[in-house]
């Protein structure tokens, strides 16, 4: 889009300028993939969006072991990494709305199509399970009520456990591992958002057909009516608003409605409309928590999932052309992973970024000598780990890192290495990520292989538009299993990513 339509979708200026920062000025036409401004926007609207719960397609739940006009508040935080914008109030009551995705309806339309049986990893809710509602109480379902034409669910009636209020497990039982969000009914204020998505289904809109119309993406607009916003996002937008009409200002003092902005937790980062007025409010949102556009998902088009297939077949082309041209043409090609340079490295010093709140800063040592041998200075690492594990438990940590990426410029400090971690696959501030742990006896530098593979022969920089994709497609195929351990998982193959001492570990995250 338009970088005018991108401010009116929300983007916060700190977004384009970073944008503009990091791929500096060049002397030649070339194209840039937009998923470098939707990472811009997402890193500036991660540190400056307070957070928010919204239901997007709302399913009803009733409580009924609830008092019926009994309302409980929460003092919640309005961001996770910044105490000093405070706390706002969600209230809980008999009636909540739900994602209609966090439940899976087992004998449903989804659960049939299925076979019966939940998503593989679906830790939410289960007719036959419990789920935490975040920062109030854990539910079970107890009956399904139902469309009688279409036999979808409609209304959830469920028992709550006032024993575990807040977070609290109580002794002797097991830890609920799901965690969804709500808004309560009679408080929650309804609104319109506006789901924007590419606008092109392909990197190069008309590239092949020579007319880029042939290329737009018809559902890159998606639009939601009857959103539920819980009642602080509903008051402050009123503020706004208020604010705008009362008091116009000049350009230079002006209140724009984008300036209200949240993300909406485990959904995306979303602003307010200019369109909106008190009685009618209007979110947009500006980009999702990540990027899954190249991951096949399931809001891509399957013209782009061919695409992608056809760029990485591009590829590994011009890989074997450059190793045919090196070797007198009798090279195999490499596969992905013995291109990527997985090293152990060693954490010696780490903090917050001096101008993000959701980055870190660490110093890394990964071995890595002059000509002469002599040691070089430690690297650099900007990761965005920021509250997710504590500085103490990164110090003198022995980790994974990948060393052969090109170097990013992240608000203002150039990173010229990545540590490698694993997540539980949640989004947003609930997602729990652990760094892949190597034995401590293993030499900073060394470099990793896969069980039962060649060795790795990496790249000397992956910096070419096709060589970043060889990560791409490589991070994709990295899974932790039941043991915990990390491994390479392609064509049906499964492979530990090994040092010299063992296996690659994780602490606790599994499967």
């Amino acid at each position: 889009p338009p970088l005018w339509e991108f401010r009116r979708r929300g983007a916060p200026p700190a977004a384009i300028r970073l944008f503009c920062e990091r791929m500096g000025i060049s002397k030649s036409d070339s194209n840039i993939d937009f998923s470098i401004m939707e990472d811009c926007a997402r890193e500036v609207m991660d540190d400056e969006s307070p957070r928010a719960f919204a239901i997007l397609e709302p399913l009803k739940v009733t409580i009924t072991n609830w008092e019926d006009d009994k309302l409980e508040d929460f003092a919640v935080p309005r961001h996770p990494k910044r105490a000093e914008l405070g706390d706002r109030t969600v209230p809980f009551g008999k009636t909540v709305y739900i994602e209609r995705s966090d439940f899976f309806d087992l004998e449903g339309p989804d659960g049939i199509a299925n076979g019966g049986r939940p998503p593989e990893g679906f830790k939410r809710f289960l007719p036959d399970g419990k789920v935490r509602l975040k920062y109030a109480y854990v539910i079970s379902c107890n009956e399904i009520i139902r469309d009688p034409k279409t036999n979808e669910p409609v209304e959830l009636l469920c028992t709550y456990y006032p024993e575990t209020r807040a977070g609290n497990t109580p002794e002797g039982e097991a830890r609920v591992k799901g965690i969804i969000q709500w808004v309560e009914a009679s408080s929650g204020t309804k609104c319109k958002v506006m789901q924007y998505d590419r606008l092109f289904k392909t990197e190069e809109p008309g590239k092949e057909s020579g007319d880029f119309l042939d290329d737009i993406n018809e559902e890159s607009l998606t639009i939601l009516h009857n959103v539920i916003l819980e009642p602080s996002v509903g008051a402050d937008a009123v503020t706004v608003i208020n604010k705008i009409s009362n008091n116009p200002g000049s350009e230079t003092e002006k209140i724009y409605h984008s300036s209200l902005a949240y993300q909406f937790e485990r959904s995306g980062y979303f602003a307010l409309d200019s369109s909106s007025n008190v009685d009618d409010l209007v979110f947009n949102r500006v980009v999702t928590l990540r990027d899954t556009w190249d991951a096949g998902s399931a809001t891509q088009p399957k013209k782009a999932e061919n695409i992608q297939i056809n760029q990485d077949n591009e590829a590994t082309q011009t890989q074997q052309q450059q190793q045919n041209k090196n070797t007198g043409g009798n090279a195999a090609v490499l596969d992905d992973a013995r291109r990527v340079a997985l090293r152990a490295g060693t954490i010696l010093e780490a903090g917050p970024h001096p101008e993000a709140n959701s980055l870190i800063l660490c110093k890394l040592d990964c071995g890595d000598v002059n000509e002469a041998g002599e040691p070089e200075e430690p690297r650099t690492v900007v990761a965005g780990l920021a509250g997710k594990i504590p500085f103490d438990e990164l110090v003198n940590r022995k980790v994974v890192c990948i060393t052969n990426l090109k170097p990013a410029r992240m608000r203002g400090i150039e990173s010229t290495a990545m540590l490698l971690a694993a997540s539980d696959g949640q989004e947003g501030d609930d997602e729990v990520v652990q760094l892949l742990d190597v034995p401590d006896s293993v030499p900073n530098g060394e470099l990793l292989s896969f069980e039962n593979m060649e060795p790795c022969e990496p790249d000397a920089m992956l910096k070419s538009k096709g060589a970043l994709k060889v990560w791409d497609r490589v991070k994709a195929k990295l899974r932790v299993n039941d043991e915990g351990e990390a491994t390479y998982q392609n064509d049906g193959t499964v492979r530990k990513i090994m040092t010299s001492a063992g296996p690659v570990m994780v602490t606790s995250l599994k499967d």
